[in-house]
């Protein structure tokens, strides 16, 4: 048995979406549960929110670098003329991210 035989096969989701793609998707939904379990443990009335509070403005921070790597990586990537899919991929996550949770908003809310 060789080190070829261990290796895993690279044309699964991973090497289609790529690590940092798949990372950024893991971190948003560790970070939902971790802002209402920071909620739910707070001050109640009118001093709440700051749980829900920290968890969008950590999530904006990450979300606007993680954007803004992939918008150089897509840049970079069409300008040498290599596959530009996976930063592509990256750019889209937290706007698609942003336009679901209104959408979600909306249908909640009727």
């Amino acid at each position: 048995m060789s080190e070829d035989d261990i290796e895993a096969p690279r044309d699964g989701i991973i090497a289609t979406l790529g690590r940092r793609n798949i990372a950024y998707v893991a971190f948003v939904i560790i970070l939902v549960p971790t802002a209402l379990l920071l909620e739910a443990g707070g001050p109640s009335g009118p001093d709440a929110g700051g749980g829900i509070m920290l968890g969008i403005i950590v999530w904006a921070m990450v979300s606007l670098v993680f954007f803004l790597v992939n918008a150089v990586q897509l840049i970079i990537a069409l300008a040498k003329g290599r596959a530009a899919r996976k930063p592509l991929i990256g750019c889209l996550l937290p706007i698609l991210l942003i336009l679901g949770t209104l959408l979600a908003e909306k249908i909640m809310l009727r």
